[in-house]
């Protein structure tokens, strides 16, 4: 386990690859084509940098593949929920000085993404559990 955590915490995932994991995620496992029209949804790009994209992850270690007659399928070889836990950490220590709280409050007013009433009691319950432990 030790070495699992040291690899996840050398693991620096660009905005394209955490994109394709994250569809992968979802998915399990999928094609070149079916990552490439998931992509394409939402933002324009090209099949050959789908490729190209799933070749350098494959290389990474971010993913595995398999051959299917001519077609490759691919699926994360990387815990989401450890992934982001390694991200969080390094936001934290990074961008908020090592406070959790100010990353917390900094999600909370965000504009782009909205908190529904059920996380912010979760998150109330957490923070209640955390100085009644103080």
């Amino acid at each position: 386990m030790q070495r699992m955590t040291t690899i996840l915490k050398s693991i620096k995932p660009t905005e394209s690859e955490l994109e394709i994991l994250s569809i992968l995620w979802d998915k399990g496992e999928a094609t070149v084509a079916e990552v490439h029209a998931a992509l394409s949804s939402y933002k324009k790009t090209g099949y050959t940098t789908t490729l190209k994209l799933l070749q350098l992850m494959l290389f990474k270690g971010l993913v595995n593949r398999k051959e299917i007659g001519r077609k490759h399928s691919y699926w994360p070889t990387v815990d989401k929920n450890n992934l982001s836990q390694g991200l969080t950490e390094k936001l934290i220590g990074y961008l908020f000085n090592g406070s959790p709280a100010q990353l917390a409050m900094t999600a909370i007013q965000s504009t782009t993404f909205e908190c529904s009433q059920e996380d912010l009691i979760k998150l109330q319950e957490l923070v209640d559990k955390k100085i009644t432990k103080q």
